[in-house]
């Protein structure tokens, strides 16, 4: 993550790309698999049954959402004592890590499908001449909350149709994304850590 905000992060906000806030949220998203709709209202039986092949990529977006969520009232009760800041623009550098997973991964998806979301709200904007990013946060928030009502929406209405429209609407890696990804691909920067284990390792 420290290597790709370097790249994509506007110095003024790079500060905020902190361990701490990495770990809440990766912490919190697992938390959120355990709340919100497991079965729809209206009929059509579990969530994971309506939605199909498209259950996953939604179920690791409101993941996503909902941990900011949780994360955002633990911060007004005083639980989180950290800048805010610090959690929002981690939560958007993670995005630029976790689409580099690609349309086959349920997060890769998923990180397609709000990158292209908070683009139309405004939640960043992204200099054209240095190439860095830069999180409006008054529209971050009102985006953060507009996409976690939509998910939850559909999960609850188990609306096969609209998840698949947003998939094929948003689910993509347009090409200015792209060429900031390719550009993280050329410096080495790696997708995934992967571990060297295992008794050759050990030499045993």
């Amino acid at each position: 993550l420290v290597p790709i905000a370097d790249e994509l992060i506007d110095p003024s906000q790079r500060e905020h790309v902190t361990f701490d806030a990495f770990f809440s949220n990766t912490m919190f998203h697992e938390v959120a698999h355990g709340l919100g709709i497991k079965n729809t209202i209206n009929g059509k039986g579990a969530v994971s049954m309506a939605l199909k092949e498209h259950y996953s990529a939604l179920e690791e977006g409101k993941a996503d959402m909902l941990g900011l969520y949780m994360i955002k009232q633990l911060h007004q009760q005083g639980e989180l004592t950290a800048d805010m800041k610090d959690y929002i623009v981690t939560f958007m550098t993670s995005i630029f890590r976790s689409v580099r997973f690609g349309a086959s991964s349920a997060h890769g998806k998923a990180n397609m499908i709000r990158f292209n979301y908070f683009d139309e709200m405004g939640a960043f904007s992204r200099d054209t001449k240095t190439g860095k990013y830069k999180i409006n946060f008054d529209n971050f928030d009102k985006a953060t909350d507009s996409l976690s009502e939509l998910i939850l929406r559909l999960q609850g209405d188990g609306d096969y149709d609209a998840v698949a429209k947003l998939v094929a609407d948003k689910g993509v890696i347009k090409g200015q994304l792209q060429a900031d990804l390719d550009k993280l691909a050329a410096l080495g920067i790696p997708v995934d850590v992967i571990f060297e284990q295992g008794k050759g390792v050990l030499g045993l």
